[in-house]
């Protein structure tokens, strides 16, 4: 019969495993995104005016927003109440350098 040590190290193992997981979904439609604009699949005008700063800015909350909460719940979910000022400045430090590198690449 399994002992109350044995339940909380498989809830653990399983929070680990679903963590890896979306990790690696994340990591697998990024790669996807890159080699479909990477291949040209898109067809688009390379001499076409591209993104502002108002889409930009969309995008770059997005993957901020994603890269956060990743790394929130890698760290155990620590970093959303022990540290939530860190998670915020780090939020708003990732959100700027995406936000004007899709800008200026894009």
């Amino acid at each position: 019969m399994p002992s109350e040590s044995d339940r909380r190290d498989r809830k653990e193992a399983m929070r680990l495993l679903a963590a890896a997981l979306a990790a690696l979904l994340l990591l697998i439609i990024i790669a996807g995104a890159g080699v479909y604009y990477l291949l040209g699949l898109h067809a688009s005008d390379p001499f076409a005016p591209g993104l502002g700063l108002k889409d930009a800015a969309l995008i770059s909350f997005a993957v901020s927003l994603v890269v956060i909460l990743v790394m929130a719940v890698v760290s155990g979910g620590d970093a959303i109440f022990g540290e939530l000022p860190f998670t915020i400045l780090g939020f708003l430090i990732f959100f700027v350098i995406f936000w004007l590198m899709i800008a200026w690449i894009f």
